[in-house]
């Protein structure tokens, strides 16, 4: 939660103008930051203009943050003072109470019973004069009070202690909100200090912050001690009055009171806050916002049309599902069945009729009913033996590497590595546009390999924000950007074995595994030319130079490396080492996703990472990936696959190899454009697998690699990959959105052609050097 929402959530209601101000100082600390920024761009001199303006800036905050302080302290006084009042006239009232009761106690003791109530005095634990009954100890204080009611004397005793008690506990309610409302605003004054020196190379934390703030009054440590000390003596006062002493007993009961008057608090800030998050939204610019409706024929009913959409693609791959298992194509009914359910879940995967990871889920459930597979001898698997063979299929080496690629990013994001690292390198990239572009994107195309290129993008869309707010209203430097960003990332997704899982999927089907080594040597050559192709695409669309000459700089940040970083870096560099490693150490590991147990246990065992970040994982990706790998062991074992690459085998056998990996780069570059990357490499890679294998001089590995290239260079629409899909959702501060399907077509278009053009010239070249 960002501390202007905690603020807001732990703020006493009736108070909430008496706060810090956070939210306006952070405005304020935004605009000055913006007026630097265009003070670059528009004066003659602008070094001098910037400086003046610095100078100016840091006035108007100090002088806003003065009166924040003054605002605070004010109210911190009248409010001290007031409960301090109250709190002496509550004793002296009980003193006036107890002396009354035992003047009357002496006078009536031989009418009363041995029951008498024993009231303490304020600064002891001595009795007033009463008897210590052992009875009396033992019951509450209404039962003590209901005691003696009977007795006409006592019903004004009674009411007054009751109405005594009510006035302790709301003494104690407000005098616990006062010292939450002290550490709240010490807490908001740190924190905004920091965000000025951050976002304007400031240095005023540390002398406003030592010299003003914790020299004022409501936060001097004394102030703070004398305000914890009243709390103490309310609670001693309530127990010796109320608990027969027992002070843990009368905490407990004043606490319950305090974390009711809290909860009804924090209810109704937070209904508060979420009607003013709704009426910022409702303000937000919106195209086509009214919901698009189908009004279904003959009987009064509305359907929403892409419900309709859905439902009407998923009852075409049925009926077309229905239509194939009943047509010959293959003279083999496990085959024509086979071939049945590829064509289903293709049709299932391309249209999303139902979430992709749901049609995957669908699939084992299909492949053991219509007996598909196949054992060694032809013959067909039992219901039994193939659904241990789907299973198996289902969780593999390549599964666990997708596992420990997320441990591996969940570890670097949530200790901050990635973004450290990406802060410093932006930081040097000066303010030029054309190279904060190349930098942003060479940055974002680095971390695809290591935390993957689908948390990549919203890291990078989070480190530009301090250039987004500072641009002119309809700057062409804002598309720029953020479409430099997504596809860097989706070619950053070939980068290396663990950046996407198109490439986990590729891997599934190498045979030998091609090791870390041998991707990189493929793959970064390819990625860093594909890199400057799209920068220099993007500088001849939008030409930012002239529309923004200066941005606001990146920040770098200035936290130390923690000891949970290093262990982290660690971990993440051996398990790195190991898998470059891994041709060499396999006959005593076996296969890759042994080593990615590593991060796997060690993360989470060490308690680096925890539930929740497990939680967190891509598991749709996971389940994706195993329905795919399920399908391809079916379609393998029924005999389709090798019927179908035969068939095609005997149309390009006569043509280059290189010539062969032409066709099926183009092939999955328009099926990964228009459709998932994964999903284009789950459907057409098994099948190049094959016809490579069975070419008169076979090239399974180069082939299977080469398309798995592919798969990342599809980006021409906003469907395009995860990457495209998290670029086209961001929006300005009125809730238009930066990028349309225009721009992706502009840029992502050429230059995916040109990503394909490499994967089989260059590409080819080094695959053929490696033994491929």
């Amino acid at each position: 939660m960002k501390f202007s929402h905690s603020l807001k959530f732990n703020a006493v209601p009736d108070w909430v103008d008496h706060y810090v101000a956070y939210g306006h100082l952070k405005k304020l600390i935004f605009q000055i930051e913006k007026e630097k920024v265009d003070a670059i761009n528009t004066a003659v001199d602008p070094e001098k203009n910037v400086s003046h303006i610095t100078i100016e800036g840091d006035a108007k905050f100090l002088t806003h943050l003065d009166k924040e302080l003054d605002k605070v302290f004010d109210f911190y006084t009248e409010k001290e003072t007031e409960l301090y009042n109250r709190f002496d006239a509550l004793k002296k009232e009980l003193q006036d109470t107890t002396s009354h009761r035992i003047t009357h106690s002496e006078s009536q003791q031989s009418h009363l019973p041995n029951i008498v109530s024993p009231l303490t005095k304020l600064d002891s634990s001595e009795n007033n004069g009463f008897k210590d009954v052992e009875t009396l100890r033992k019951m509450s204080f209404e039962s003590r009070m209901s005691t003696q009611s009977n007795y006409a004397y006592h019903e004004d005793y009674v009411e007054k202690m009751f109405d005594f008690r009510s006035q302790i506990i709301s003494v104690y309610v407000t005098l616990s909100e006062l010292a939450s409302y002290i550490e709240l605003n010490r807490i908001a004054f740190e924190k905004i200090l920091k965000k000025h020196d951050k976002v304007l190379d400031g240095n005023l934390r540390d002398h406003y912050l030592k010299k003003l703030v914790l020299e004022s009054r409501p936060f001097m440590p004394q102030t703070i001690e004398m305000l914890h000390g009243q709390i103490e003596h309310l609670e001693r006062l309530y127990a010796d009055s109320f608990c027969n002493g027992h002070l843990s007993l009368a905490i407990r009961q004043m606490k319950t009171h305090l974390r009711d008057q809290i909860t009804y608090d924090r209810n109704t800030v937070w209904k508060d806050m979420v009607s003013q998050e709704r009426k910022i939204l409702d303000a937000h610019v919106k195209e086509n916002t009214l919901e698009k409706k189908y009004k279904i024929p003959f009987i009064q009913m509305t359907i929403r049309v892409d419900t309709l959409n859905s439902i009407l693609a998923f009852l075409f791959s049925v009926i077309l599902f229905v239509i194939l298992l009943n047509v010959n194509i293959f003279n083999d009914r496990q085959e024509n069945y086979c071939f049945a359910l590829l064509i289903f879940a293709a049709v299932m995967w391309a249209t999303e009729a139902i979430p992709l990871y749901a049609t995957s889920l669908m699939i084992p459930f299909l492949v053991v009913p219509l007996g598909i597979m196949r054992n060694a001898d032809g013959t067909a698997m039992t219901a039994k033996d193939a659904a241990s063979s789907v299973f198996h299929s289902m969780f593999s080496g390549t599964i666990m590497m997708l596992l420990g690629g997320f441990a591996l990013a969940a570890a670097l994001s949530k200790y901050g590595i990635a973004k450290a690292f990406a802060s410093h390198v932006l930081s040097r990239a000066g303010t030029r546009p054309r190279w904060v572009l190349l930098a942003i994107m060479s940055v974002a195309t680095f971390l695809c390999m290591w935390i993957s290129n689908v948390a990549t993008p919203v890291l990078c869309f989070s480190l530009i924000q301090p250039i987004l707010r500072t641009l002119p209203d309809g700057s062409s430097v804002a598309p720029c950007l953020l479409l430099g960003i997504a596809l860097a990332s989706c070619i950053g997704g070939m980068t290396s074995p663990i950046s996407s899982p198109q490439n986990i999927v590729t891997l599934q089907y190498m045979n030998p595994n091609p090791g870390w080594g041998i991707w990189f040597g493929a793959a970064l050559p390819i990625s860093i030319i594909s890199v400057f192709v799209c920068w220099l695409i993007l500088l001849l669309v939008y030409r930012p130079d002239r529309t923004v000459p200066h941005l606001n700089r990146i920040k770098a940040t200035r936290d130390k490396i923690t000891w949970p970083q290093a262990f982290v870096m660690l971990i993440t560099l051996l398990t790195i080492a190991l898998w470059c490693a891994e041709s060499a150490l396999e006959k005593y590991i076996g296969d890759t996703g042994i080593i990615a147990a590593i991060p796997l246990f060690v993360f989470f065992g060490t308690g680096i990472l925890g539930k929740d970040d497990l939680n967190a994982f891509l598991w749709s990706v996971v389940v994706l990936a195993q329905g795919g790998m399920s399908l391809g062991n079916a379609v393998t074992s029924s005999g389709l696959l090798q019927d179908i690459a035969l068939r095609i085998k005997d149309g390009v056998q006569t043509l280059q190899p290189i010539a062969i990996l032409a066709i099926f780069a183009f092939l999955i570059l328009v099926f990964s454009t228009f459709v998932s990357h994964t999903v284009a490499a789950l459907i057409i890679v098994p099948i190049v697998q094959q016809v490579g294998q069975n070419l008169p001089v076979p090239h399974p590995n180069l082939l299977v690699m080469g398309a798995g290239l592919a798969c990342s260079a599809g980006m021409g629409l906003p469907v395009s990959g995860y990457p495209n899909m998290s670029a086209i959702m961001m929006e300005d501060q009125t809730g238009k959105p930066y990028l349309k399907t225009k721009d992706f077509i502009l840029v992502g278009v050429p230059t995916s052609i040109i990503v394909t053009l490499l994967i089989f010239t260059l590409g080819y070249g080094i695959m053929v050097g490696v033994g491929y």
